[in-house]
């Protein structure tokens, strides 16, 4: 599950959900307490996103163990398990498991997100002291991927005045130097692009904020909480539209269109009726082009 949803509280209010947003905690009159339920939805919702897709949709690190031929100029083409690839870390490789040669920061090519060809043609010692150059082509080997994947889905976790020429997120996994992002402020949106020669620091787990250098400072001030955001809006939408689907139940069971059907109103499955299924039908059809493909 994710940690950080990947729509905020603050975007999903702005969007016309046209929904009573002020009871969502019973009980409670805090506004905090409203925000914090809200937020505990909007997190389910990112959840079944990723569910929905067979994969992890914010930027994540994944360790894939696989097998890959060398083909004849020396380079292996592998096919991770969770796209788009946003930066490989490191490929280990040998005959045997038990016995990889690590190689930090390999020289890759990846295409379209999906296939990362690595270049490890070349002289020195791999897979052991016994043996020596490059493997052979069409030669197999065990494989250890270790790269990043999905799209950044991050929160500020500070504010900051217009010209500001950092931003601190909560999690910058993903992030790369050069790549623009947008901040989803409500009437403040803007994009910003990091700086080519800033430097993303190593996997951190618990995540801790990083400062982020931008190429050219911040056109509006921005407060602590607002999404810093490289996923594409659409496959936003579809979890605001499954948030707003969880929220519209029907207030009685008189209203309740589900009892005859074999359908809970927790899925809200393609149904004729007005009772938000539209929307589920609708965030589905979004999220079948971000399917992770076997």
């Amino acid at each position: 599950m994710p940690s950080i949803p990947y729509v905020s509280a603050a975007a999903f209010k702005a969007h016309p959900t046209y929904l009573d947003l002020d009871d969502l905690r019973s009980g409670s009159t805090s506004d905090a307490d409203q925000t914090a339920e809200l937020v505990n939805l909007l997190l389910m919702a990112s959840d079944w996103a990723d569910n929905r897709a067979g994969q992890n949709l914010g930027a994540h690190t994944v360790v894939q163990n696989t097998r890959a031929r060398f083909d004849r100029c020396g380079n292996l083409r592998l096919h991770p398990n969770n796209t788009p690839v946003l930066a490989v870390s490191s490929i280990a490789y040998g005959w045997s498991p038990a016995s990889l040669t690590t190689v930090t920061s390999p020289s890759t090519w990846v295409e379209d997100g999906r296939v990362v060809i690595a270049a490890l043609a070349g002289g020195g010692a791999w897979s052991g002291s016994l043996q020596f150059g490059s493997p052979a082509s069409g030669g197999e080997v065990f494989v250890q991927l270790t790269y990043q994947a999905g799209w950044v889905a991050t929160q500020l976790t500070a504010g900051a005045t217009a010209g500001a020429p950092t931003l601190t997120v909560a999690d910058p996994a993903g992030i790369l130097p050069g790549q623009t992002y947008r901040i989803w402020e409500p009437g403040y949106e803007e994009d910003v692009t990091v700086s080519p020669s800033w430097v993303p620091p190593a996997v951190a787990v618990p995540t801790v904020p990083v400062s982020v250098t931008l190429a050219a400072p911040t056109a509006f001030a921005h407060a602590s909480g607002h999404d810093f955001s490289g996923m594409p809006s659409d496959m936003r939408l579809a979890v605001t539209n499954y948030a707003v689907s969880a929220l519209m139940r029907p207030d009685t069971a008189r209203e309740d269109s589900y009892p005859d059907t074999s359908l809970s109103s927790g899925t809200r499955q393609t149904d004729p009726r007005q009772d938000g299924s539209g929307l589920v039908a609708e965030a589905e059809r979004i999220l079948s082009r971000y399917q992770r493909v076997r």
